[in-house]
């Protein structure tokens, strides 16, 4: 007799991070509303992320394997040029800003290509100067590591961990994503562990290029015996994840997060297997169906 609870099938299930388990949003806001008012520009919530995901999103197709911290910065920079009405500096339209030379992310290197490359060595008045003056865009793009989670996800976590292997599939850099694990995993009122985290640094793409998903999918096999028809997708973003996993043919579900901003242009008339409001109505709903 076949199951009545629909997420008995599931083995794993697999988040976006940033906007789905952190408050990823209201980061970009708080952190670049400053640089807004400074030139006199709206500083409403919608107005500010859309200008961000804007920018990211072409960042992100011109340089693919570049770090997420690193492509952070460059659109700090790009943003301030825009604001002030001025030209994009050059540094933003290179890989490496120092040298112009191209950067190999981390999964080029693990696969035997061994181009690096040097930054320009500079003087000691230099390095003070640096030291005594932080880069405005550089403390941008590290305050990810510092965004807070949304209230209800360390509860639903570690209750979803009793019952499904949790990963995380990230358009972010593998030092980033090391702090912000810590900071889910550290709740000690609500105890859980991921049971893997893959990143845009490893694959060398962003998403929603599919050669991220294919990544987690072959991984999740490789190391826990999970087919793709036992993974659930659970994120908020239609664009990143929805719709890449809904091609794919796997199961998803849209934590659909009132107010969210980003990820929404496809939305409509996208049919997601399940739709919940948060990620907590999600575990809820796992624990109500396996009564």
């Amino acid at each position: 007799m076949a199951s009545s609870n629909p997420f008995s099938k599931y083995k794993a299930l697999v988040f976006d991070c940033y906007g789905t388990l952190v408050d990823w949003e209201t980061g970009i806001y708080d952190a670049l509303k400053p640089l807004f008012q400074k030139s006199g520009k709206p500083t409403d919530r919608r107005t500010i992320i859309d200008a961000f995901s804007s920018v990211e999103r072409d960042l992100q197709g011109r340089f693919p394997t570049m770090r997420y911290t690193d492509l952070l910065a460059k659109v700090y920079k790009t943003l301030e040029a825009r604001l002030q009405n001025k030209e994009t500096p050059p540094d933003v339209l290179r890989d490496d800003a120092s040298t112009g030379k191209p950067v190999l992310s981390s999964a080029h290197v693990a696969s035997g290509t061994s181009q690096v490359a040097t930054a320009p060595v500079g003087t000691s008045a230099d390095a003070d100067a640096q030291n005594s003056a932080p880069d405005p865009a550089e403390a941008f793009a590290q305050s990810v590591a510092a965004w807070q989670p949304f209230p209800d996800t360390p509860p639903a976590l570690a209750a979803l961990s009793k019952r499904f292997k949790l990963v995380i599939l990230s358009n972010i850099d593998r030092e980033t994503i090391a702090k912000t694990r810590a900071l889910l995993e550290g709740d000690s009122a609500h105890p859980f562990k991921f049971d893997a985290v893959y990143t845009a640094e490893e694959v060398g793409a962003y998403k929603p290029a599919p050669e991220m998903l294919s990544y987690a999918l072959a991984r999740l096999k490789e190391e826990f015996g999970i087919e793709q028809g036992e993974v659930l997708m659970t994120a908020q973003s239609v664009f990143h994840d929805v719709l890449p996993a809904k091609r794919r043919g796997m199961d998803t579900a849209w934590i659909n997060r009132e107010g969210a901003v980003t990820g929404l242009p496809e939305s409509s008339g996208v049919e997601p297997t399940y739709v919940f409001p948060t990620l907590g109505d999600l575990a809820q709903a796992v624990e109500s169906a396996s009564r």
